[in-house]
């Protein structure tokens, strides 16, 4: 037996445990002894029960003194009293209890010894746990793998206790013959903790030798990240870019033209940012900086370098609001310099038009420095709906119960009684798939058999949520689509009618790129494997993006002369085509033809996986690529995921910026924020006030909008309030922002839809209930949204939660408006989280490291890396070959070979 071998193979394991092994995606033997713990108990000897409450979770030991089963209205609690060993007069028992979980009164008896672990509290004269983890032991053959030793405590599931996990770990130790690290170490990180390392992290013998072998194989995890990202940094460099030669004529009339002058942080920024374009490798910047420092002006200040060069520059944005706001405020700046611009989202494809949104005369959102934008609005074209056919029905079951942002699925729908598709209605289906592709869904690969299809999709985004979110459409609304759309095309070609499509079932969700690769594979064999055609036989219902590729696109999509030789070559008719175009996703996946996109700009750039930037940059020449953040990045996470990354950082505020004051605030007090916010009134200012909910949940215990809105008209009478939120039809969305704009209305009562994109000076006040639903980051994006004028500003954060967590999360707020220093402390209080996750940084997931606690170790690994790639930058040396294998790995990171 070794690592490869399948867990199937092992006729001991019983084959309902393999099943709850493979849901948490254990399949060989190397992924079960990789299936590190998340923590370890020191069962050799316990510590008495405490007498007071403790700060953090204490492990602890017992018998059972007596149970018993409550009930209040609804509610069940179950109680279990402990007792310590040797207990005497002084020692004072220890009640876990357990809400609604009535399970757990069949598997605790009195008499039994229990390990608990959890914070204990006190209530009244009684020490408490709440819902504890809890272990019975039992005085079996296998008490010593479970007792009396530092014990491993892993991530479980239905159906797999620890007691299961750590006996089939202890077991596969026992007979595989070698258990290292899976990642080799150059001599200047080992500790010498490499052979039988997987061995030592599970059982250790004690706590420094647990010490040792987890700083040996997070240092693995981290060497490996490293190398990939120094990797990633070598291989970006080699491309061959496009060196943006000119004079910077038009970039310095924009500065010169703009009322404000750059800080120097702006101007050392576009200095470093030009340094970069004027070079033939591509740049692959990061520019972050706080809200409002002015990273947009910088941007397009860079962009008109690219215009100038000859070649064109494109602006992505994650939302249509977003990428509206931009297209404004760049036509305003611009259209004075003769800079083509056009719009390109899901719903709205505009050139040098202006928008709905920002017309009528108003002020660009974003910026209290730009002047109006033209009138004369046509309507916006907005998606076809598809009509339901009443006859095709289906049922909405059988979907996964888990959908992630930019996920692939796989999907198999059955025709109704095994129906045969005629070549006709094959040809239909197949066509309702390619309608949507594009539209609401990225289909990778089709194949249309006689009595079901497969599909490979990965849903796109919808809409945005109040919070400014993106929305996806999730499958049960794609798979209703297609089987309405061919349905009813169906049953009108063929004269017929009735129900055409099976119970939809769900496939699979594609986890990783060799699952990918062979369903892919898989789809596109699946007619001859199956013998519906034979091996030299056409099929023509079999469907992949390469079949797009092939045909010839009206314009050169990858111009191979240099920037000055395409200007020189245009022709009249290529006057037409646009310098910048700016755009959502739709610039990833719509018929955008640049024909010589030199620089791409990425805003909001977290809300993109790694696969959707790879599309916009990944042509040849390759275009230098500059990506904006609002939200700074605590300084562990520039060596992590964007360490492929040169950082620029704009950490200098404009002039003329009116300090803001935080004030935390009990509901209870909430009266002194309402006689201030009718003060600030009464002197001509004007006040936010914003809720997490549009309307009342029964799930949520929170104030809503809509609700509190009757109540705040009367609190502020005779001032005029008004209601915002996401569901406000747009017209009345624009009427009611320019009222709040020209002062005509006081009060604006809102959910998060003023996050992003408003920009009113004489706003001075913002009220914020329920404040501890709210992120950090959120809060001091909703906070910047004052503070733009010259006057004091102030900020209510007023939370009904008066938990320790709360306050100090909170009152973070309070002591500062620095936004990097918001990060850090938003880092240290919420942690690392799934921001390594490979669908948003294409890096190996960290099973063992933590990116807070073990940030030395990562500085460690990251020098290692650079040392040796910067000795051996092909790892020809013998001793370096070994290290190989960790930079392929990166190739099958992103699903490039079918996206």
């Amino acid at each position: 037996m070794n690592l490869d071998t399948s867990l199937e193979e092992l006729s001991w394991i019983p084959r309902p445990r393999i099943l709850a092994l493979r849901r948490l995606a254990l399949e060989t033997v190397g992924d079960l002894l990789r299936h590190y713990p998340r923590r370890h108990e020191d069962r050799r000897e316990f510590r008495g029960f405490p007498r007071e409450e403790t700060i953090a979770p204490v492990c602890l030991c017992g018998e059972v003194a007596k149970t018993r089963l409550m009930r209040f209205g609804g509610r069940k609690i179950f109680e279990a009293v402990l007792e310590e060993s040797g207990a005497h007069a002084l020692s004072q028992p220890l009640t876990c209890r357990w809400f609604n979980l009535h399970y757990i009164q069949k598997m605790i008896a009195t008499g039994q010894h229990l390990v608990v672990f959890g914070r204990v509290k006190r209530k009244g004269p009684r020490l408490l746990i709440d819902h504890p983890e809890f272990e019975v032991i039992e005085d079996d053959e296998e008490i010593l793998i479970h007792f009396r030793r530092v014990t491993p405590i892993y991530p479980a599931t239905e159906g797999l206790s620890q007691r299961v996990l750590r006996a089939l770990i202890f077991r596969l130790l026992e007979e595989v013959a070698v258990a290292p690290a899976d990642v080799p170490l150059p001599a200047s990180l080992s500790n010498g903790e490499d052979e039988n390392a997987l061995r030592k992290i599970h059982f250790p013998q004690n706590n420094e030798q647990l010490r040792k072998v987890r700083d040996h194989l997070v240092l693995g995890e981290f060497f490996r990240m490293q190398m990939q990202i120094a990797a990633a940094r070598a291989q970006n460099s080699a491309r061959v870019g496009c060196r943006h030669q000119s004079r910077g004529l038009l970039a310095e009339q924009f500065i010169a033209a703009l009322p404000f002058a750059f800080t120097s942080a702006q101007q050392r920024v576009f200095n470093e940012v030009k340094r970069d374009l004027q070079v033939a490798s591509p740049m692959n910047r990061l520019l972050q900086g706080d809200v409002g420092s002015g990273k947009t002006v910088v941007a397009i200040a860079a962009m008109l370098l690219a215009v100038e060069s000859g070649s064109q520059a494109a602006l992505m944005a994650p939302t249509q609001i977003l990428a509206e706001q931009h297209y404004a405020v760049l036509r305003n700046w611009l259209d004075p310099l003769g800079i083509r611009i056009a719009l390109r989202t899901g719903t709205r494809q505009e050139d040098n038009a202006p928008l709905p949104l920002f017309a009528c005369g108003r002020e660009i959102p974003g910026s209290a420095r730009v002047s109006r934008v033209g009138d004369g609005v046509t309507p916006s074209r907005t998606s076809s709906q598809i009509d339901e056919a009443p006859e095709a029905r289906h049922s909405r079951r059988r979907l996964p119960h888990f959908e992630k942002p930019w996920a692939i699925y796989a999907v198999t729908i059955g025709t109704k009684k095994l129906r045969c598709l005629s070549p006709k209605a094959r040809t239909i289906v197949l066509d309702a798939l390619l309608y949507f592709h594009t539209k609401r869904f990225e289909l990778f690969a089709a194949c249309v058999m006689p009595d079901h299809v497969h599909f490979l999709i990965q849903p796109w985004p919808k809409e945005n949520d109040d919070a400014g979110n993106v929305v996806f459409w999730s499958l049960k609304e794609l798979l209703h689509s297609i089987k309405s759309y061919s349905a009813h095309a169906i049953n009108k070609a063929e004269r017929e009618r009735g129900v055409i499509w099976e119970k939809e079932r769900f496939d699979r969700y594609i986890r990783s790129q060799p699952d990918l690769i062979e369903k892919f594979n898989y789809i596109l064999r699946n007619p001859w494997d199956s013998g519906v055609a034979e091996q030299n036989e056409d099929y023509p219902w079999v469907w992949a993006q390469e079949d797009e590729r092939r045909k010839e696109s009206p314009f050169p999509r990858d111009a191979e002369t240099n920037a000055r030789d395409a200007c020189a070559t245009r022709k009249e008719e290529d006057r037409s085509i646009p310098h910048i175009i700016v755009g959502t996703h739709a610039l990833l996946y719509e018929n955008v033809n640049f024909t010589h996109l030199g620089l791409a700009v990425i805003d909001e750039q977290h809300k993109f996986g790694v696969a959707q930037r790879a599309k916009l940059t990944s042509r040849e020449p390759a275009p230098d690529v500059l990506v904006m953040t609002a939200t700074p990045i605590p300084r562990t996470l520039t060596m992590t995921i964007y360490g492929d990354l040169e950082i620029s950082t704009i950490d200098e505020m404009p002039r003329g910026r009116g300090e803001i004051i935080t004030h935390l605030l009990t509901s209870d007090k909430l009266g002194e924020a309402i006689a201030f916010l009718r003060e600030q009134l009464t002197d001509g200012r004007q006040a936010y006030i914003v809720y997490p909910l549009i309307d009342e949940s029964e799930k949520l215990e929170a104030k809503a909008a809509a609700k509190e809105f009757e109540i705040w008209q009367e609190r502020l009478r005779p001032f005029r309030c008004e209601l915002l939120h996401g569901r406000v039809a747009s017209p009345d969305k624009q009427s009611i922002m320019e009222r709040f704009r020209s002062g005509e209305t006081k009060a604006l009562i809102s959910t998060t839809v003023i996050e992003v994109g408003v920009d009113i000076p004489n706003a001075t006040v913002m009220l914020i209930e329920n404040a501890e639903r709210f992120g950090l980051s959120q809060l001091h994006q909703l906070r910047g949204r004052i503070g733009r004028g010259q006057h004091t500003s102030h900020c209510w954060l007023v939370s009904s939660d008066k938990s320790t967590e709360t306050i100090t999360k909170l009152s973070v707020l309070e002591k500062t408006t620095n936004g990097f220093e918001i990060a850090e402390a938003d880092w240290e209080l919420r942690g690392p989280g799934d921001l390594l996750g490979t669908a948003q940084s294409g890096l190996p997931e960290l099973k063992l490291g933590d990116l807070r606690r073990d940030a030395a170790l990562m500085r460690k690994a990251r020098q290692a890396a650079l040392e040796l790639l910067e000795n051996d930058p092909e790892l020809d040396c013998p001793e370096n070959q070994r290290f190989r294998d960790l930079i392929v790995e990166r190739q099958g990171q992103t699903f490039s070979q079918v996206s």
